[in-house]
């Protein structure tokens, strides 16, 4: 079972990360160390390394250069592909404003 996991393809970054994954995983991409990232994002250090492992396993990669190499591919698309930004009023915050 184990070698069928390894033959998967890596899952896009935008697809299979959460949004506080795609954080950390930038953070790390760019060079920062675990205990930097756990002061920026006010985690600990070994929830870094839990969710850095998670994200490894997620991407199928087994290096912050790999995971580097993974997002930048992914910002490379996503720019390619993006769609121009909406244009209009910013979503409300649930709160109404008297007249």
């Amino acid at each position: 079972m184990a070698a069928a996991s390894l033959d998967r393809p890596a899952a896009t970054a935008g697809t299979a990360l959460t949004e506080p994954e795609r954080r950390l995983a930038a953070l790390v991409a760019a060079g920062a160390t675990n205990r930097e990232t756990a002061q920026r994002l006010f985690l600990s250090v070994k929830t870094v390394e839990a969710t850095l492992s998670r994200i490894y396993r997620k991407l199928n990669v087994r290096s912050r250069t790999e995971l580097a190499g993974v997002l930048g591919r992914e910002e490379a698309r996503l720019t390619a592909g993006a769609p121009a930004p909406a244009v209009g009023r910013p979503r409300s915050s649930g709160t109404r404003r008297s007249r």
